[in-house]
């Protein structure tokens, strides 16, 4: 769903257990961003309060602002790996998105804060996770180095086995081996039963990006995440795309439901619940009253916007052959978001047809 491909799949919450990164790292970005901003108004010199908001900058789209903030963490304390790594992060998040020479100059600084990170902290895994994305996802052009990339992924695992095995199965995602990358996730759930990312990235996996997907696992490894934290988001979203798929209705409404309560600040499972229906072309009354529902409140950072919402329900008329609503629609999208080019596209096509 979401239109802004981030460069870090992985975000930088590897080395901390602060309240604030606890919060991040369980994707409750809103909560989050609260509590950072009342520690800014308390001291607005609060280095660690602007790199968390870098982050949350990051996390809702604002990526100039997450860079600014990174700035300001970085010049209050020099001396934090941390604050290094939060700036290289948000500037590799807008060369992935911005025209080439923004992108030339943010890769520039990217790499200097790589450099004084990593020269305060060798083994800091936050920093390597940037630079190896980037060094994956980049093209040799731009410093690009897949051969790099998979050493740093080593380097990680020689410091931890599950940060490690999660970054090795990170750049197999798209390679089509499922059984090395299955090898990788369960590695990183048995080296620490009890980190919550390792067991909804093994549930990921097995419903939305192996090869063959395998929903009984998906759900018994997402069952086993909400078991480990029942107040995260990822394991529910997974949970609705299952059983949307398997046309398992009450066990969607259950999900979805249970979900709303548990995190309310979060509608991402309605929405996740409605893609997979759409994809199956299954309800798409259901589908609709799911979208209605995310759109009922604003979205959680990281989560689809409002406009990416409206978009999906414009699919969703222009499938039942309902023209006009979805023209609708996608004009409503493009009001939220002018610059939203998926949107456009389908506008342009429908006002052609």
């Amino acid at each position: 769903m979401n239109r802004l491909i981030l460069l870090l799949a992985l975000p930088v919450c590897a080395q901390s257990v602060a309240p604030v990164d606890a919060l991040i790292e369980a994707g409750h970005w809103k909560r989050a961003r609260a509590q950072t901003e009342a520690r800014l108004r308390a001291n607005p010199n609060d280095a660690q309060a602007h790199a968390w908001l870098s982050k949350i900058r990051g996390g809702f789209g604002d990526l100039e602002g997450s860079i600014e903030s990174a700035g300001r963490s970085v010049a209050l304390n020099p001396n934090s790996a941390s604050n290094h790594a939060q700036l290289a992060e948000a500037c590799a998040m807008m060369a992935d998105k911005a025209h080439v020479w923004k992108s030339i100059a943010n890769v520039r600084r990217m790499k200097r804060e790589i450099a004084a990170a990593l020269a305060l902290d060798e083994r800091h895994i936050d920093t390597m996770l940037v630079d190896m994305m980037f060094s994956w996802k980049a093209p040799s052009i731009a410093g690009g180095d897949k051969a790099l990339a998979e050493r740093l992924a080593d380097r990680i695992l020689s410091i931890s086995t599950a940060w490690g095995a999660l970054a090795h199965a990170r750049l197999l995602q798209d390679q089509g081996d499922d059984a090395t990358t299955e090898g990788w996730l369960k590695r990183a759930v048995q080296a620490e039963p009890g980190f919550y990312r390792a067991r909804v990235s093994l549930a990921r996996f097995y419903c939305c990006t192996s090869v063959r997907h395998r929903p009984e696992l998906a759900e018994k490894a997402a069952l086993e995440a909400i078991a480990l934290d029942p107040e995260a988001e990822p394991a529910y979203s997974i949970l609705a795309r299952v059983y949307a798929s398997q046309q398992r209705w009450s066990d969607l409404e259950n999900v979805v439901e249970r979900a709303s309560r548990a995190v309310p600040d979060n509608l991402g499972p309605f929405l996740a619940g409605a893609q997979a229906l759409l994809d199956t072309g299954q309800d798409f009354r259901r589908a609709e009253r799911y979208i209605a529902r995310y759109l009922s409140q604003p979205p959680e950072g990281r989560q689809p916007t409002h406009a990416e919402a409206h978009w999906l329900l414009a699919a969703l008329h222009e499938k039942e052959g309902r023209k006009q609503e979805a023209i609708r629609e996608l004009r409503a999208a493009l009001e939220l978001e002018s610059g939203f080019e998926p949107a456009r596209a389908s506008l342009k096509r429908l006002l052609r047809a």
